[in-house]
Order: C-alpha cells, then sequence, then structure tokens
C-alpha cells in the first residue's frame, strides 16, 4: 500500500515517466518536423478602378493549403548529446523509484514494529497497573494489623496513580503510531499491527565484501554516477555551439479558387491549380554573441566538476554507511541479548521480593523498585 500511495513513490514513478517522454523526445529529435497548413477566405464588396468604383467580380472563396517538413542535417553533435543525457535522466528516475519503494519499506517496517513495541509498553503498563492494586490492598492489610506503617500504604496509593499515568500513556503512544502507519500506507481507516500476524524472519545476511559490493551499486551511487553522465553530456552539448549548424526545409503550397474545394471534388496537387514549391538548407555559424557561449561553456564545466566530486563522495558515502549500519547491527543484537538477560534477571528479583515482603523480610519500596525495573 505504501508502494502504491506515498508521495515520494508516486513522485518517483513521475519522475521515471518523465524522464521516459524526455529519451522519446530526444529520438525523434533526428527526425524531420512536419506542419501543414489549410485557410481558406471570402472577398466581397467594392473596388476602386480607373475613377469609378466597380463590385468585384470572379469566385469570392480563396483557399490555401501547404505543407512544410524541416530536417536539421547537422547540429554539432548536440542531437547525440541531448540523446546521452536523456539516457542518464532515465538511469536516474530508475534508481529514484528504486531507492523510494526501499526508503517506503523501511518507514513502514519501522512504524510497524513502533505500533508493536506501543502495544508491548501498554500491556506492562497494564500489568504494572494490576501489581499496584495488589500491592495497595496488601499494604492496606497489613497497615490495619499494625504490622506495617501508614507510608506503604501511601506509597502504594502513588504507585497506583504511576500505574494509570503509565497505562494512559501507553495508549496514546499506540494511537499515535496506529496513526503514522495508517499515513505512511494511505489508507483512509485506521491501519494497525497485530504480534498474533507479525512473522520475523530475517536473511542471510550477505558478508561484508558481498555487501560492499551491492553497496557500490546502490541506488544512491548510481544517481551520482548518472549525474556525471548528464554532466558530461551537457558539456559536449555545451560545445556544439561553437560549431555551425546545417538545416534543410521544404515547403509546398497550393492555391484554389473553386467552391468545388468544400466539397472536397478538387485534386489538391493538380497540375491546373497555382502552386509553389520551395527547398531551402541554411547554414548558421554564430560568430559572437556577447561572450554567452564562453559563459555557458564555464557553466557546464563547473557542473561538471560538480558532478564528479559528488559521485566520489556517494561511492565513499555508501561504503561509510555500510560500515555504520554494520556496526550498528551487531550492536543492536547484543544490546537484545543483554535486554532478555535483564528481563529475566528483573523477574526473579520480582518474585523474590514479593516472597520476602509477604514474610516481612523487605519494605514495600523493595518490592516497588524491583517492579519498576521489570516494566523498565
Amino acid at each position: 500500500m505504501a508502494h502504491r500511495n506515498l508521495p515520494a513513490v508516486v513522485g518517483a514513478r513521475g519522475l521515471e515517466r518523465n524522464a521516459a517522454a524526455a529519451a522519446r523526445a530526444a529520438y525523434a529529435s533526428f527526425l524531420p518536423s512536419l506542419t501543414v497548413n489549410a485557410s481558406s477566405g471570402r472577398t466581397q464588396g467594392v473596388q476602386f478602378f480607373q475613377g469609378q468604383l466597380i463590385p468585384l467580380t470572379g469566385n469570392p472563396w480563396n483557399y490555401n493549403n501547404g505543407v512544410n517538413p524541416q530536417l536539421e542535417l547537422f547540429d554539432g553533435g548536440r542531437r547525440w548529446a541531448e540523446l546521452r543525457r536523456a539516457r542518464a535522466g532515465g538511469e536516474v528516475a530508475d534508481a529514484s523509484v528504486i531507492q523510494a519503494r526501499f526508503d517506503a519499506a523501511l518507514q513502514v517496517k519501522q512504524q510497524y514494529y513502533a505500533v508493536l513495541a506501543a502495544h508491548e509498553s501498554e500491556l506492562a503498563a497494564k500489568a504494572l497497573l494490576e501489581q499496584a492494586d495488589q500491592q495497595l490492598k496488601a499494604s492496606a492489610a497489613r497497615v490495619s494489623a499494625g504490622v506495617a506503617t501508614k507510608s506503604d500504604s501511601l506509597r502504594s496509593v502513588i504507585q497506583v496513580g504511576n500505574a494509570k499515568l503509565a497505562v494512559l500513556t501507553s495508549q496514546n503512544d499506540r494511537r499515535v503510531a496506529n496513526a503514522a502507519l495508517t499515513r505512511l500506507v494511505g489508507s483512509p481507516t485506521t491501519v494497525t499491527a497485530s504480534l498474533a500476524d507479525t512473522v520475523y524472519s530475517p536473511a542471510q545476511m550477505p558478508t561484508e565484501d558481498e555487501l560492499e559490493t551491492l553497496v557500490s551499486r546502490g541506488p544512491a551511487v548510481q544517481v551520482a554516477e548518472a549525474n556525471l553522465l548528464a554532466a558530461r553530456a551537457g558539456k559536449s552539448a555545451q560545445r556544439s555551439q561553437f560549431l555551425p549548424s546545417l538545416s534543410m526545409s521544404y515547403n509546398y503550397t497550393l492555391t484554389q479558387g473553386s467552391r468545388q474545394f468544400e466539397r472536397g471534388n478538387i485534386v489538391l496537387f493538380g497540375e491546373n491549380n497555382p502552386n509553389r514549391q520551395n527547398m531551402t538548407f541554411n547554414l548558421s555559424l554564430p560568430l559572437f554573441n556577447n561572450l554567452a557561449r564562453e559563459q555557458g561553456s564555464v557553466q557546464a564545466d563547473v557542473a561538471l566538476r560538480n558532478a564528479e566530486a559528488q559521485a566520489r563522495d556517494a561511492r565513499l558515502a555508501a561504503r561509510q554507511q555500510l560500515e555504520q549500519q554494520l556496526r550498528a547491527l551487531n550492536t543492536a543484537e547484543a544490546r537484545v541479548e543483554v535486554q532478555l538477560a535483564a528481563i529475566a534477571a528483573a523477574e526473579e528479583d520480582l518474585r523474590v521480593q514479593q516472597q520476602r515482603y509477604a514474610l516481612g523480610a523487605s519494605t514495600l519500596l523493595d518490592l516497588l523498585t524491583s517492579q519498576t525495573q521489570l516494566n523498565q
């Protein structure tokens, strides 16, 4: 759903369509352009001839039809450079779509597990509230029996209030996480995560050498390298402005004065119809244009140098991020083991403190401390 609805993915697919259209236009620039025209006019009234006003005679209708193809024969390599730039733009768009889809998957998975984490926090807070209620009843009974002080009862009341606040906070966090997940997938109804429907089966991790090979061709690197190709093509296109251009055009115009044209009975290219044909070759070489070409050449060269630096930095950044993520993954795996051990230790500590408190060998503060550690 996120791949279909997330604005970043939709925008990336739009860039891909624009790049494909630009590539088609670059290929079409090698074909001749074709223009057809048709016009009709009616003339009526009088004309001044030899000092007299006489009515207009003849057929008042006049029709003109023409066709005009044009073809650029030589442009100094500009169209080839534009074609290379369009192809590079297509590679950028393709890599951007891949990057957007993986980013969407990452965001959805992170928010999905954020919902599960909020749900687990809510369960822990409810368990703490249940324990706090039990401890409040127990401490109240011990105070009534005279075997505990009133402070134990007051602490139990505070613990119940804190537990209720923790439940409310976890419920709010779960609702916010659900809203964020719903927004990511673009659903009109609320979307949530269910632990019963969650299967976590991580794929086998490749070796670091294999990962480095994959990252070296990742979307970010592909985008930077494609931008470098586009900058080189732009530099070539800019150099073509210093070379002459040669174009050819052909024009055929047919004039018809018969009203039969309205019924389509005349022969448009017949010998009896006035017509004009014209073929033109145009050679153009701008000698001086107020240094505009030189300025464009400098700008293209600067863009090329920037693209080279960005491509080099993208490759180095990919390796840096790979190293960071691998170390973060190793740290996270170790943290999971430590946390699981901490949970087991906290559960055992709470069990012992409950028994000690029941026997009067420890205070309520010790028991509440153990409960707080387990909840955390």
